[in-house]
Parts: structure tokens; C-alpha cells; sequence
């Protein structure tokens, strides 16, 4: 009991899972679309407002205080490019990566270096949030659920790098969206429900911003488990075609497939950061 009352991650990952079930009954009671599609990144910014303790001033100064305003500028610019619809959303995952890269490493532009690390995860973000948009889309035969189920999964598979990239904050960021996004992943499953960009964009993109600032501002995020984390997401519908077709028909089936195939680089990532870096653990 101790261990649950005094564990610093609790207030985060109560806080992200009562936002997520707020977010599927005001779905269900109301049957607004927008409600299922602005649910993870309303989660990621509760749990990013309950774990640094505040809403950061804007226009932000500081990689941390970033986050947030990346999380809501990415949200509300894929909704408006998503409401002119003249855009494929593969563009808007470029975009939200570029928006991450570039404004936490804006400040490091003129370091010697930065560039490479720069690009780097502009094109690994952009990788990894159009993996998780695809997913979510019926060309992939993917759904709101799946795409939710691989949002979860990333943040599973980020909170161990962000811990031994120095960032034990971004720890419980992940975790809060991790358990957001599963709740709301599993709400949708039934439905079959295909959500609008923002939904995976938007947490994806202050995601992405919190490996940014280790992988560009401080320099510590080891680039084989970011790799592994942009190629995760196209592991779920992969893992999904294997299945056969009567089990690839079945909702629940192919939902956690997806979730778990995206997940399954998990002790591969830890192992890594475990054999190429000193433990964070003490």
C-alpha cells in the first residue's frame, strides 16, 4: 500500500486515466466526433500540467516548457489542415515533427553538431507519427482503437529512453498518456470509429517534442532505441496482416495484436539502454 500512496507517478496516471473516461462518456452521451478525436491529446496536456505542476507561460522559454505548446499547436493545426482537406496526413506528420524539431531545437541551431541530430529526428518523428497515423486509417485496415493502441504503446516504449536520456519528468509524462491512450483505445474497439489527425498528432507531437529535448538539446538519447521507436508503429498493422482472416476480422483480436506487436520492442529497447549506458536506477 505504501508503495502505491507514496509512488510519484500516481497523481499523473489517475489524473490521465479520470481525463480519458470523462472524454469516452461525454462521446457516448453527447455523440460528438470531436470528443473521441481530441480525448489523447487532452490527456497528454492534463498529464503534462499534473507532473511539471503547472501550464507554462507563453511564448515559452525552456525545452520543458515547449512541450505544452507544441502538444497544443500540433492539435489545433492538424484539426484546421484536417477541416481544408487538401492535404494527405502523411504531410501532417512531416509537419508535426518539424514543428517539434524545430522550436525545442531552435536555441541550438548555430552549435556545432546540432544539425545531424536535428534532421535525425525530424525524420524519425516524422516516421514514427505517420506509422501511428496510418495505422489508425482503413488503407491499413486500422481504426481509431488500433491508432489509440500504438499511441500507448510509443509512450511505453519512450519512457525508458527518456529516463536514460536524463529526463525522469518525461517518465511520468509518458506513463500518464500510456494509460490514457490504452483506456481510450479500448473504448473505441467496438465502434470501429476512424479518428481525425489531431487525435494521434497532437499527443504524438508533444511525445516527440520530450525525446527531442534529450536527443537535441541535452544530446543523450541513444539513437538505437529512437530508431526502434520510429519503426514500432508499423509493427501493429504488419502483425495484424499475419493473423488469419477469421481472426484479422475479429475487432478485439486484431486490436490487441496491434497494440502488443507495436509494444514487442520493449525489452529490446531496455536492454539496449541497459548495455550501452549507466543505469539511471542508482
Amino acid at each position: 500500500m505504501d508503495l502505491i500512496v507514496n509512488n510519484p507517478f500516481v497523481p499523473v496516471l489517475a489524473a490521465s486515466l479520470v481525463t480519458a473516461l470523462a472524454f469516452v462518456a461525454a462521446q457516448r452521451i453527447t455523440g460528438w466526433s470531436w470528443a473521441a478525436t481530441l480525448a489523447a491529446p487532452v490527456v497528454f496536456l492534463v498529464a503534462y500540467v499534473v507532473t511539471y505542476q503547472k501550464i507554462p507561460p507563453f511564448p515559452p522559454a525552456g525545452a520543458a516548457n515547449k512541450i505544452f505548446w507544441i502538444a497544443l499547436v500540433a492539435t489545433l493545426g492538424a484539426m484546421a489542415l484536417d477541416a481544408l482537406d487538401r492535404l494527405p496526413r502523411w504531410v501532417f506528420a512531416v509537419l508535426a515533427a518539424l514543428l517539434a524539431a524545430l522550436w525545442i531545437g531552435w536555441g541550438k541551431i548555430g552549435d556545432e553538431g546540432a544539425w545531424l541530430p536535428l534532421l535525425t529526428m525530424i525524420a524519425l518523428g516524422g516516421l514514427a507519427l505517420w506509422g501511428l497515423d496510418r495505422a489508425g486509417t482503413p488503407a491499413t485496415g486500422g481504426d481509431g482503437a488500433r491508432a489509440l493502441a500504438g499511441l500507448a504503446a510509443i509512450s511505453g516504449l519512450a519512457a525508458p529512453t527518456l529516463l536514460f536520456g536524463g529526463s525522469s519528468t518525461g517518465v511520468g509524462l509518458c506513463l500518464g498518456l500510456a494509460l490514457g491512450a490504452a483506456a481510450l483505445s479500448l473504448a473505441q474497439v467496438r465502434s470501429r470509429r476512424v479518428l481525425g489527425p489531431a487525435a494521434v498528432l497532437g499527443a504524438g507531437a508533444g511525445l516527440l517534442a520530450a525525446l527531442d529535448t534529450i536527443a537535441v538539446v541535452t544530446r543523450r538519447a541513444d539513437p538505437f532505441a529512437l530508431a526502434l521507436i520510429a519503426l514500432a508503429p508499423f509493427l501493429g498493422p504488419w502483425a495484424v496482416r499475419l493473423l488469419p482472416p477469421a481472426f484479422r476480422s475479429r475487432p478485439v483480436v486484431a486490436w490487441m495484436v496491434s497494440g502488443l506487436a507495436t509494444l514487442s520492442p520493449l525489452p529490446v529497447i531496455v536492454a539496449l539502454l541497459f548495455l550501452r549506458h549507466d543505469s539511471p536506477l542508482g
